[in-house]
This record gives structure tokens, C-alpha cells and sequence, in this order.
């Protein structure tokens, strides 16, 4: 007959060899798991190599500046287009665009709310019209009258070369 010791031992080791297996697959996904996230990082990586250089060849100070040449009508400032802003001009009054804030309705007297007789206009203004608001008017700029031409008026102007 067997002896209750030796069924104890049997069920130990079944429990530490299936306690075995189990450590054995969970390794196994962990193992995959780590494979997996070390070619997500070499692919990272390689995307991040190929952004360098992709910045690199966009940000080529030659390109940039052909590439200004080409869509912008820039030029060098001219010392004459600087000045102290008390030298500025001022801008005529009819240049200036200012949004009034809407009128309030005028209130009634405290007495006069709910009165039914017809009221007297003698004294009674006409309600003014509000101003109306110009939000999407651009603003006016003029230039000082001391000979400023823009950059596209001016062809004895350089243009932006290599410095």
C-alpha cells in the first residue's frame, strides 16, 4: 500500500512541474513581448534618422533663401526706413476705423412703464440708428511722405544674395 508521505510527494512535484510549465510560457510571452518592442524601438529609431534628414535638407540655408527669392518680395531695410515713432506721422482722422459699441435701450421712467394714454412726442427724440461696426475692413496704412516707395517699387534695390 502507499503510504499517505509518498502521495504528498507525487502531488508536490505535479504542482511544481505544472507551476513550472506556466513560468516556462509566461517567460516565452515576455520573451516575445521584448523581441516585439525592440524592433518597435529600431524602427522608431530609424524614423527618427530619416526626420534628421529630411530637416536637415529642408532647413539648408541655400534653399531657404532661393526659396525667399522666389515667393517673397523682400529686400534689405534701408537705413532711411527707420525712425523714432515720435517722427512718425500721424494718421488723418478719416484713416482710423473705430468700432462704436452698441446703443442702449433707453429706459423708461419708473411711472411711465404701463401707462395706456398715447404719450406726447413733443419732447421725444428719434431713436438713433447704432454705428455700424467694421470688423473685416483692413486697416489703412500710409506710407511717410519722405520718398518711402514699397520693396516692389524700388528695382535699384538688391536683392537678398549670399552673404
Amino acid at each position: 500500500m502507499i503510504r499517505a508521505a509518498t502521495i504528498l510527494w507525487i502531488a508536490l512535484a505535479g504542482a511544481v512541474g505544472f507551476g513550472l510549465f506556466q513560468l516556462k510560457h509566461q517567460v516565452h510571452a515576455l520573451d516575445e513581448e521584448l523581441l516585439r518592442l525592440n524592433r518597435q524601438i529600431a524602427a522608431e529609431h530609424q524614423t527618427i534618422h530619416v526626420l534628421k534628414a529630411e530637416w536637415s535638407y529642408v532647413n539648408q540655408p541655400q534653399r531657404l533663401e532661393a526659396m525667399a527669392q522666389r515667393h517673397l518680395d523682400l529686400t534689405p531695410m534701408k537705413p532711411r526706413q527707420l525712425m523714432r515713432i515720435a517722427e512718425l506721422p500721424s494718421r488723418p482722422a478719416e484713416d482710423v476705423a473705430i468700432a462704436s459699441p452698441p446703443t442702449p435701450p433707453t429706459a423708461l421712467p419708473a411711472g411711465a412703464a404701463t401707462s395706456s394714454a398715447p404719450r406726447s412726442t413733443a419732447n421725444v427724440r428719434p431713436p438713433v440708428p447704432p454705428r455700424p461696426q467694421i470688423a473685416s475692413r483692413p486697416s489703412v496704412i500710409r506710407a511717410p511722405a519722405s520718398g518711402f516707395r514699397p520693396a516692389a517699387a524700388q528695382p535699384d534695390t538688391p536683392a537678398l544674395g549670399p552673404r
